[in-house]
């Protein structure tokens, strides 16, 4: 039976530039700019004027029983025998390919 963990989504706003969609596990309001568990001022933009937004069911990924949380921003995946997979990847929101995890890692948008 496999794991199930529902992903979320907000938009990081910031004057003058187009809305940045982030993912998370956590269904609450976004940390700021720079999350991805890293303080604000580790982020180029860190210092900027920034609002984050409330978080809204973006879907659910399937994952390998035994699977477990290791980073709620970014989504990031402990699977056994895999090591940790950022989500990211899967979702489909970087350049990243995650083909090869198509059967181990499923994604299950909202809609």
């Amino acid at each position: 039976m496999p794991e199930r963990f529902e992903v979320y989504r907000y938009e990081i706003v910031r004057p003058g530039v187009a809305p940045e969609a982030r993912y998370t596990f956590a269904p609450m309001k976004g940390v700021g700019y720079a999350g991805n568990d890293e303080p604000s001022e580790a982020h180029p933009m860190g210092n900027e004027p920034a609002e984050a937004g409330q978080a809204a069911p973006a879907g659910h990924v399937e994952a390998p029983e035994g699977s477990r949380i290791a980073s709620f921003e970014p989504p990031i995946l402990e699977i056994p025998g895999r090591g940790r997979v950022d989500l990211d990847a899967v979702i489909g929101t970087t350049g990243g390919k995650a083909a090869e995890l198509g059967r181990l890692v499923r994604w299950h948008p909202a809609g």
